[in-house]
This record gives C-alpha cells, structure tokens and sequence, in this order.
C-alpha cells in the first residue's frame, strides 16, 4: 500500500505496488547515495559537499524524512550536516535505496512528515547447505572530474546457518573541476569498515553488525567550515521469531560521532569579525552526537490482513562548542548537553477489504488504517561562553541559561489508505494523513546566532527559539497506474497543508538595524541580517510521474517527470529551497553481455525563491534551466568480472543547481556568495570482480 520505489546501486525499481514501474536509470557516481533521489519521481538531492548530500522528496528535506541504513536512524554529529545520515552508507556498500513514494505508513515513520529511505547495504548471505563457502566481491572506481577513485570489497564465510562477513571501502578524491574553473573545498576522504554476522535457526534469526567510519579533510564549499574529521562507530543487533501466528521482531542500535570542522583547513581563513579589524578570523567546532535506539514490532493475520503493533525508543545527545585555534580563550559552548528522548508506539492494519467488509466491498479494494502516539522530552545545559567575549554575547548566553530550556510534545499521527484494482492493468490509489514532526535540537537550542542550521547554506546565521511548537501536517495523495504488456506508467498529485511549520525568519521587523544583542553579536560573526526559527503556515504540492515502455526484446525507454511548489501561507513568498521541476528519460540497450544507455535530464528554472532567508551576502538566488546528458556501457566480460565505463554531463555543460548552495570558500572558480556550479565532464570506470 506504502507503494515504494527502490534504488539499487544502478537502478530505480518498483516494489510495493504492481502497478508501479521505475525500471533502470545510469548511477554512475559511487560515492554520495543521496545523489540515488535526483532518480525518484518527485525527489531531488541537495549537493553540500561531496559526502554531504541531503535527501529531498516533494519538497520536504533534511529531518523531516526519516533516512535509515538498514533500518537504523543515525544521529549526524555536525550541527551543519556535513555528516547526514547517509554519509555513513558509501554507495559502494549499498545493495539498494527505497524511498516511499507517497505517504509512508505509520510502522515506517516516527518524528517525520516527509518521506522514508532506508539504505540497504551489502552483507554477508547464507550459503544453500551445511557446507561453509567463502564469497565475496572487489570493485574499483575512477573518475577525471575530480581525480577520484574507489575501492571497495567484501569477503563473507557462510553455510545456511551462520554466516560472518567483512567489508571495507574507501573514497578519495581531489577539487573538482567545473567548466568555470576548480571549486576549492570539494576534495573528500572517508574511509569505513565492517563487520557482520547472522544465525538462523528454530529461535528464528539473528543478526547483528558493527562499523567504523573516518572521514578526513572533506570540503563543504557552501558551508562556512570544512570537514577536519569524522570518527564514528554504528551498531545494530536484531532478533526475528515466529510464535505461534505473531511474527516478531526486536531491534537495539547505536552510533556515536566526534566531529571537528575548521574554516582554515581547505580554503583561506575569511575576515568576517570587526572585533579582529583586517586580520583572518580563523574558528573550529568540536562536535559530539550519540544515538541509542530501540525497536518492536508484532505482526499478526486479522480479518483478512495484517495487524501490526509497534514500539519504538530514541535517545540522542548532541554537543558542541566553537573555538578559535589563535586564541585559547575563545570560547562558545554554543549547543551544551542537548537530550532529545523520543518515545512512540502505534498500532495498524492492512490488507483486502472484502472479509472485514463483510463482502460488501470485493476483493479489488484494499485498505489501511494506522495510528501512532509519539512523546518526545527535550532539554539543554546552560550553554555558556568564555569571559573574554564582548557583553552582548555574555547577555545572550545569561538569558538561555534562566530560560526553561525542558521542552515536551506529544504528536498523534493518522494514516489512512484505499486503493482499487480494475482488472488487471489499472490501480487507483488514495492516501490521507496527519503527520506530526517536533523541532529539532538547532531549532530549538540554537541561542547564539551561527551559521549552524543543519546545511541550510543560505549565508544566513540563525538562532532558535525554546517554545517552538510541533509541526503538523495534514496530507493528500491521488494515484492512478496503467502496467501493460509493454508500458507502465503511474502518475500521482499530492497536497499537503503543514500548519507550524518550521523556518527561519526575520529575526525583528527591522532587518539591517543593528538594536538587539542577537544583531550586534551576528554581524560580529559576519551576518548583520540574522534569522530566528519561527512557526509559520505553509503548503506543499504538486504532481510527479514514472513511466517506462520496452520497445523491443533489446531497447527499453524509460523516464519520468516532477513538479514541486511550496509556499507560505500566512504572508505571500515561497518556501526556501524546492526543488525545481524536472523530466528525464533513458535509452537503454541491452543483450545477455552488453548494456548500453543514454540519459538525458532536463531542470526547468527555479525562480519562486524565498524573500524571507535570501541573504544580501549570496548572489541571485533564482536559476536558469538545463540539460545533462549521461552515456555509459557496461560489459560482463564472465560471470564474476564486468566493466564500466561512461561519461557524465557530456557536453560539458555550464550549470547550477538551485539546491547546491553558495560558495563560502575563497581562492575558488566563483566567487563568495555566487551559486555553486556543477560538476563538468566526468569520464569514469568500474571493475568489479566477484568470488
């Protein structure tokens, strides 16, 4: 019913519903899985550094989807989201990518009003006998646009009944290159590694995994710092068992990051502060996050469908002062001891309407129906700067420690979902909702004003507000699907009415008049124009469509479209940072060893930007329209080896992307404050050998 498209490594596919069909799309890049939404009808990626892409879908971004890696929430350490959640799954270690398209049921969603996707990587597999086997795999990748290459691997040892693997990967890669000249601060570096184990037995399976990821000097060129280091770790053990009729299953994670930035590591330190007259301003962040997370599910067969119960836990930190390397009495404990404790539990049914309805509706409808309750506690230590700061600061950092920093919401979300079959090629669809998120710990607890708001790159510093309220949305799907012998095609309309919806805004109605503590200290940290985090009204929506067409036994069309509006509701300006609309299609190729594609993707211009967070330090925000052409071949030379080869952006096309930010690094192609351009011409290769 939830309707879902999944993306593996090279591909966009259908899984819930018959009638929905994305067939192969290229995914040449093997580096940012964030990158695999650009191929979701109605999803976009937002493009913060090259490990740092953020996931968008209709519109909603960042923490208001709910982005797993097999099935587990990460806590990202930076307060900007250099690290969202999946910059801990390498695309090269994920087996594939789904992302709900249309309202996600309740059992797949706490805290979120926008979209569910979950990374699925590569683990070990059991073998078919009582015989231990070793397999595996090793691939290798390349790529000229920015001296980049990969390497990846897995070796596993398994029989049917237990298995063990180890991975590894690595990604390195210099500036890139762009038809405007070199970007500075796009280099990047992560390196992970891994092991997982399962068993499988009358006591049903379990299964279990722990990972280290060390990502070194990554630049985030439209972000003010660069990446020093990120060194996490991520665990996750699970339990499934059938008893009885229930199908049950258990689930305990973690993960914990430490995290330092610097605004002198791969770019010039800038001179933003008065206080330091001419002289660079150099800064770092030392940032900490931690996350522990329980999960309970029970399934059992009801009136024809499946009843399902549900709990789940989430208890998260997060930590971090900013501090000046010159200056050792430089001090801001900017987010101190945040707790955000998140605890929900739901109850939902599926299935055919035709036994609960006692016959009066057939077989053709089906149905569901689920409710969740969600408890969330926040708080935050007193924050806090050092003595030596002008009084401003000192003020500001006086009145969040009297404040009542303890904050609680209680969120209902109702999911409700119909759909009907005509024959054996139509399927209609209908979704409504009320969805609930509660503010993030930023948008809360953010009391001096930063450019720390979760990769807003915007030039803006922003701070929180304590009293926030939860935002609340009340949500509207329409689908209608067509699978045929030949062609499938499904396209869908959406609305959603988001009543306290979260934004930055003006922080007073005197903007560029420097007459509050929260202005004076803000234009000494390089913005005269802060924002504050307010509850405003907004509306979503739009239409998106997926289609694909096999004009023969070897050629195969495939292609869809996406339309995104949003807007404020209560004064008349748009949402910041929708996604343009777009259309792409594929030509695919293909016979028992050759696969052969040409893509082309084309973004109409994006010129409803939003008033109230444009910045007078960022250029233009609106975009001009363009298109990229992909091609790309790939040859399984035997049944373990095949090769890869193709070039992006072939023409080498000029381009910005409206949701790629603003260049905040110096010595650089574009200037500070001018949109970030696109990658240009990017020849590449792939070798991937399996055992």
């Amino acid at each position: 019913m939830a309707d879902p498209t999944e993306l593996a490594p090279t591909t966009v596919s259908a899984r819930a519903s018959r009638a929905e069909t994305v067939s192969p799309t290229p995914q040449a890049e093997r580096v940012d899985t964030a990158k695999a939404l650009n191929r979701v009808p109605g999803g976009a990626a937002l493009d913060n550094g090259g490990l740092a892409g953020q996931t968008q879908f209709r519109g909603l971004s960042g923490y208001r989807n709910q982005v797993t890696i097999d099935g587990m929430g990460i806590a990202s350490g930076g307060p900007n989201w250099m690290d969202p959640p999946l910059h801990y799954a390498p695309a090269a270690l994920v087996e594939e990518v789904s992302v709900t398209r249309g309202i996600p049921s309740v059992a797949d969603s706490v805290d979120a009003i926008g979209t569910t996707v979950n990374a699925t990587t590569k683990t070990s597999d059991y073998a078919l006998d009582d015989t231990y086997a070793l397999h595996g795999w090793a691939e290798s990748r390349i790529e000229s646009v920015n001296n980049g290459y990969g390497l990846a691997g897995q070796a596993s040892l398994a029989n049917e009944h237990n298995r063990i693997g180890v991975t590894a990967a690595t990604d390195q890669a210099a500036n890139t290159r762009t038809p405007y000249g070199v970007l500075n601060a796009t280099a990047y570096d992560r390196k992970q590694y891994g092991i997982d184990l399962g068993h499988r037995g009358r006591l049903g399976e379990t299964s279990a995994f722990v990972r280290a990821q060390r990502t070194g000097d990554s630049g985030n060129a439209a972000l003010p710092l660069d990446t020093d280091f990120f060194h996490t770790w991520m665990g996750q053990l699970e339990h499934r068992v059938t008893l009885a009729d229930w199908r049950l299953s258990a689930q305990i994670s973690g993960n914990h990051v430490e995290h330092r930035m610097a605004n002198d590591l791969l770019r010039p330190a800038p001179d933003f502060s008065p206080l330091n007259g001419a002289a660079d301003d150099p800064r770092f962040i030392r940032a900490r996050s931690q996350q522990y997370a329980t999960r309970l599910r029970a399934a059992h067969d009801l009136a024809g469908g499946e009843a399902t119960l549900g709990v789940d836990g989430r208890f998260a930190q997060h930590d971090a002062f900013v501090g000046n390397p010159d200056n050792p009495g430089f001090r801001v404990d900017n987010f101190d001891s945040i707790r955000r404790n998140t605890y929900s539990g739901f109850a939902q049914w599926a299935g055919a309407l035709d036994r609960l309805t006692d016959e009066l509706l057939s077989d053709a409808w089906r149905g569901e129906l689920g409710l969740r309750y969600t408890h969330i506690d926040m708080s935050a230590g007193p924050g806090g700067v050092a003595p030596g700061l002008p009084a401003p600061a000192q003020r500001l950092a006086a009145e969040f420690a009297a404040d009542d920093r303890a904050q609680s919401d209680d969120n209902v979300d109702l999911v409700g979902k119909l759909s009907r079959a005509f024959g054996e090629r139509w399927q209609a669809t209908l979704g409504l909702a009320r969805k609930t998120r509660s503010p993030y710990y930023i948008e809360r607890y953010a009391y001096i004003p930063l450019e720390a708001s979760a990769g807003a790159a915007d030039g803006n510093n922003v701070i929180g507000d304590t009293r926030l309220d939860p935002e609340v949305a009340y949500m509207a799907d329409l689908g209608l699907s067509f699978t045929g012998s030949r062609l499938s095609v499904s396209p869908q309309v959406y609305y959603h009415r988001i009543n306290d919806y979260i934004d930055a805004v003006a922080f007073d109605d005197t903007p560029g008049q420097v007459d509050s503590d929260v202005e004076r200290v803000s234009r000494v940290n390089g913005d005269a124009t802060p924002l504050q985090y307010a509850n405003v009204e907004a509306e979503i929506y739009g239409a998106d469509v997926a289609a694909s067409y096999a004009i023969s036994t070897h050629w195969q069309l495939d292609g869809g479209a996406g339309y995104t509006r949003g807007k404020r509701v209560d004064v008349s300006d748009n949402l910041y940072r929708i996604a343009p609309g777009n259309v792409r299609a594929q030509l695919t190729w293909a016979n028992a060893d050759w696969q052969l594609r040409l893509a082309q993707r084309y973004v109409f211009a994006q010129h409803d930007t939003a008033d109230y967070r444009t910045d007078p330090s960022v250029a233009d925000p609106a975009t001009g329209g363009y298109a990229l052409t992909d091609v790309a071949a790939r040859y399984q030379a035997t049944d373990a080896v095949s090769v890869e080869v193709g070039v992006d952006n072939l023409l080498d096309r000029g381009y910005r992307d409206f949701l790629a930010g603003f260049n905040r690094a110096g010595d650089s192609a574009v200037p500070v404050g001018a949109r970030l351009p696109g990658a240009g011409r990017n020849a590449y290769a792939t070798l991937h050998w399996s055992f």
